[in-house]
């Protein structure tokens, strides 16, 4: 037996996985200006969680940081996408720890806007050094 799928994927015609691919990435650019502008206020908020550093603040810090990789995820965002995931990282390995820095947070907080203000996927040379480096403070604080 056939399934509604099958047999609309054996018919001739339609478009090929390149152009389907090309369409959608096309269709994504469009949100692109939308999405950078959404991204600097996830870290502007960031940044006031660095500020107060409530209790809730460090759940708030971990759900802002998976909704920055989410949402940089979809862009060429390079470095910004990955100071994001390290940001996550070390809030996932501490938050419930005697090891847990609201400074590493920090440090990868301005981390983010430096790479924002640099405009994302061009953040230069220089970007891969800063990620690296906030692998780092990562590193020392829970390896």
């Amino acid at each position: 037996m056939k399934s509604g799928l099958a047999r609309q994927l054996s018919r001739p015609g339609g478009r090929s996985l390149a152009d389907a691919e090309r369409l959608a990435d096309a269709a994504l650019q469009t949100h692109r200006t939308d999405a950078f502008d959404e991204l600097g206020r996830l870290v502007a908020q960031l940044e006031t969680a660095c500020t107060t550093r409530s209790p809730e603040d460090r759940v708030r810090a971990y759900a802002l940081g998976a909704s920055i990789v989410d949402l940089a995820g979809f862009f060429d965002t390079g470095p910004f996408y990955d100071a994001a995931y390290s940001l996550c990282d070390l809030i996932d390995r501490s938050r419930d720890s005697p090891l847990w820095s609201w400074d590493a947070v920090q440090v990868h907080v301005q981390a983010l806007r430096l790479l924002h203000l640099a405009g994302l996927g061009n953040a230069g040379p220089d970007a891969a050094g800063l990620v690296a480096g906030l692998r780092r403070v990562v590193a020392a604080i829970l390896d």
